[in-house]
């Protein structure tokens, strides 16, 4: 009798295990790739950053980098996890749209500084530094959140009086003369759908640049403390006709697509990030 017991629970569990070893859902893994940002993945699976994200208990200006997997959700899941989301405000929002007394927060990424933050957002070093309690020669570190301070603005974007529009980019939005943008738009769409590829600048001055901008870049190449740049007024960048992109892939995607909207390597034949727009 004792035995017979012992063979129904055997049985019993063995019914009930499949149903604890199942997926509780259906979501596919994804191992990120060179060049992938998390909006690339998020956009070719037909998902909004913010879906994926929720999803991945990530925000939506978080970086990924090459080998980390994300799990991309069903319709279902990423309905789920939207709705059980915190309400946030995007860091890629244009700074002049903020009045937040506490500033808009900004992830670093590769390659930033301190220096090179407040710069691209028109606000002094020390300015940003002490906002975040930080001291002026402080080191900051990837994946690091700081806040700049709301009042810094985006108003000298359009200063010169060029006509710019608004491109996408992992350090928030970015501009272009507005030809230009709405020509980079759909040609990376064209490259997202077609190869998979995100299209963006190498970093928060890759594109667009003020003539201030423009002017401490080139002091810094003049005294040994930055890469070659072009005096101020000389840039392409000035008149929002260039972009320099963040890798090798994107610039043989452009190689391969660009002509058709506009996008072409026409000058700076030794540098093979920075592209022009020449218009179609």
């Amino acid at each position: 009798m004792r035995r017979s017991s012992v063979a129904g629970l055997l049985i019993g569990a063995t019914a009930v295990w499949p149903l604890l070893a199942s997926p509780a859902g259906a979501a596919v893994p994804h191992t990120v790739q060179r060049g992938e940002t998390l909006w690339s993945i998020a956009a070719a699976n037909n998902f909004t950053t913010r879906t994926v994200a929720a999803y991945n208990g990530l925000s939506e200006d978080a970086q990924v980098y090459v080998g980390e997997t994300i799990q991309i959700p069903t319709e279902a899941e990423g309905a789920a996890a939207l709705a059980s989301a915190p309400e946030t405000s995007s860091s890629s929002a244009p700074a002049s749209g903020s009045t937040s007394i506490s500033g808009i927060p900004h992830t670093v990424v590769p390659g930033e500084s301190l220096w090179s933050i407040a710069l691209a957002n028109g606000v002094p070093e020390s300015t940003l530094a002490s906002f975040n309690g930080l001291p002026a020669n402080a080191s900051l570190i990837i994946g690091q959140r700081i806040r700049i301070p709301a009042s810094s603005g985006t108003s000298t974007v359009s200063s010169s009086g060029i006509a710019l529009g608004a491109i996408p980019s992992p350090f928030g939005t970015m501009y272009l003369r507005s030809d230009a943008a709405s020509a980079w738009n759909a040609m990376r769409q064209e490259s997202l759908n077609y190869y998979g590829v995100d299209l963006y600048p190498e970093g928060p001055l890759g594109a667009y640049r003020t003539y201030d901008q423009q002017a401490e870049l080139y002091r810094r190449y003049r005294n040994g403390t930055g890469a070659r740049a072009a005096p101020p007024g000389m840039s392409e960048h000035n008149l929002g006709i260039a972009l320099d992109l963040a890798t090798p892939e994107m610039r043989w995607v452009v190689d391969s697509i660009g002509p058709a909207f506009g996008w072409a390597k026409v000058t700076a034949p030794k540098e093979w990030w920075h592209i022009t727009y020449v218009g179609r």
